[in-house]
């Protein structure tokens, strides 16, 4: 009988979910064609996308959990939600700042792939920039991948930023020779 009480709960919550499910897949489809119409890098549509679809899927979960369990507010599952994130969120620290730091780079542009860089003892060519760490290709053809925190936080120099460079080559001539 408990069961049958709750079943038109259930079946609300069931079509919660999927609306969720549609909404957020709409989402990230406007976020995909305003990307394209304003001429985003990729990579910062997808995450763009990927943080519409996260916000709407934790709303409708809050809203499905409500309406399955009334006694859960969306006050109080914020709340735990607010105390459970500190708790991630010491133990996740390292994971977030990377996160954050390949957010901010992707919107700000240092660089760009198929630029040469230069960060601590890391020099090449970008090859592709994601949420959490870069790709850069060395001369010698090794890749490395660097976690944006470590490009977010110190220097690096864009080698390929002007099309023209200038560069000093040292040589080394005897002193008995005719220069």
């Amino acid at each position: 009988s408990g069961l049958v009480q709750a079943a038109p709960k259930l079946a609300v919550a069931v079509v919660v979910i999927f609306a969720t499910w549609a909404l957020a897949a709409l989402a990230k489809m406007i976020v995909r064609r305003l990307g394209k119409r304003f001429r985003l890098r990729r990579n910062l549509v997808n995450v763009l996308a990927m943080m519409a679809g996260v916000g709407l899927w934790l709303v409708g979960l809050l809203m499905a959990l409500t309406v399955v369990f009334p006694s859960i507010t969306p006050g109080k599952a914020l709340t735990t939600l607010g105390l459970g994130s500190v708790a991630i969120g010491f133990a996740f620290k390292d994971t977030f700042e990377n996160f954050l730091a390949g957010i901010l780079i992707l919107l700000r542009e240092p660089f760009r792939i198929d630029d040469h860089i230069e960060c601590e003892d890391v020099e090449g060519q970008v090859e592709d920039i994601t949420i959490r760490d870069s790709h850069i290709r060395q001369t010698d053809g090794q890749l490395v991948v660097v976690p944006n925190h470590m490009l977010f936080q110190n220097p690096v120099v864009v080698r390929t930023d002007r099309d023209l460079r200038r560069t000093t080559v040292m040589c080394g001539v005897a002193y008995g020779e005719d220069v």
